[in-house]
């Protein structure tokens, strides 16, 4: 029955973490030219843009080590690549946060991207422990 449940959680997981691939490009894109159009129409205060920019970086440059580790601790059934994803899931939450409700000038379609992006976090979230426990549970041999 264990193998059973790592291996639901792994796939789940791997699935996931795929997803999570192609729609960290598209956020990727999406926010560039939803930045570059912010940056032309609407005035900032003094670094705000900067600022903004140095986050948005910041998050993807998290956010792509994160699904590295989290892909590749997974396939090799390890828990530590996945436990650093796990660890890293938190900053990068809160750098999706932070364009969430913080950022200086938010459309509402960003708040769409946002949201999408927490749930992405929020379910390997809680994929990747699962598949800690299942992997770091003792093997009881008869």
């Amino acid at each position: 029955m264990s193998k059973v449940s790592n291996l639901n959680s792994s796939l789940a997981y791997e699935i996931l973490l795929y997803l999570n691939t192609f729609y960290l490009g598209m956020f990727f894109v999406c926010e560039v030219a939803m930045g570059i159009l912010k940056a032309i129409n609407v005035s900032y205060p003094e670094n705000a843009l900067l600022t903004e920019t140095g986050i948005f970086f910041g998050l993807c440059l998290v956010e792509v080590i994160r699904i590295f580790l989290g892909r590749r601790g997974n396939l090799a059934s390890k828990k530590i690549p996945v436990f650093l994803s796990v660890v890293l899931t938190i900053p990068s939450a809160a750098g999706v946060c932070y364009f969430l409700i913080y950022q200086t000038h938010i459309l509402r379609l960003e708040y769409i991207w946002c949201a999408v992006m927490l749930m992405f976090h929020a379910l390997e979230f809680a994929f990747a422990v699962l598949f800690i426990f299942t992997v770091c549970k003792h093997q009881q041999y008869e």
